[in-house]
């Protein structure tokens, strides 16, 4: 509502936020103001949510733990329309995605899980709950919950953000 309101040109905001997230909030200010700078200051260090945000339009995501300084170059980027990825997770991000060129090069581990785990893999990589997914495959959610930990086991994965880019890498996700 402040974004109408208001001729804001930078927007900061929290991934978990009272009222409506942060990717809602996010979504709706670039509907009214597509050229919106926004600025994500978050506790969340987990790779999914910097992905899904810059995915959003987001142009900087910042850590809760960072200087002000950081934030403060953080909010000049986004401003000049560049991305800004806080310096602590900049590495990670980097480790992430030479380590994800190198799987690409070994076996394909897709085999490894049922049609239903493809199924399931694919819907909680697009980010639905497991009561979301429950009901669009008629299953419970405890069944979702037991194909989730059977898919972890099965591919070795430790976080949400490990299963997007399995599921990306392996062809079940469509990346706009």
């Amino acid at each position: 509502k402040a974004v109408s309101e208001h001729a804001v040109d930078v927007l900061i905001l929290d991934i978990s936020m009272p009222g409506q997230t942060g990717p809602r909030i996010a979504e709706s200010a670039l509907q009214k103001r597509p050229h919106l700078a926004i600025v994500v200051l978050t506790m969340h260090e987990d790779e999914y949510y910097m992905q899904e945000m810059f995915k959003i339009g987001a142009r900087a995501f910042v850590l809760k733990k960072s200087t002000g300084t950081d934030l403060l170059q953080a909010i000049r980027a986004a401003s000049r329309d560049e991305q800004y990825i806080d310096p602590s997770l900049a590495g990670h991000v980097i480790s992430s995605y030479v380590g994800r060129q190198t799987k690409r090069k070994g076996t394909d581990r897709l085999d490894v899980l049922t049609p239903r785990e493809q199924e399931v893999c694919t819907l909680l990589a697009y980010g639905h709950t497991n009561a979301e997914i429950a009901e669009k495959l008629h299953i419970s959610e405890r069944t979702v919950e037991t194909h989730r930990t059977n898919i972890m086991a099965k591919l070795n994965l430790k976080s949400r953000a490990e299963l997007f880019r399995f599921a990306a890498d392996n062809g079940l996700l469509k990346l706009a």
